[in-house]
């Protein structure tokens, strides 16, 4: 997602379903409290989650 991939293209790479992956943002959607992709990769770059 940072990078600007699709959660096919995520999916592709890591070898699991489209819908794994989007569990899983969801999941950490749910986690930062924030409700779109965008506001999620800014959380994650904020609390240092990824850089």
């Amino acid at each position: 997602m940072c990078d600007g991939k699709s959660a096919q293209e995520i999916a592709i790479i890591l070898g699991c379903s489209v819908h794994t992956v989007r569990t899983h943002i969801e999941a950490l959607k749910d986690t930062f409290a924030v409700y779109k992709d965008t506001a999620l990769v800014a959380a994650a770059l904020r609390t240092g989650v990824i850089e």
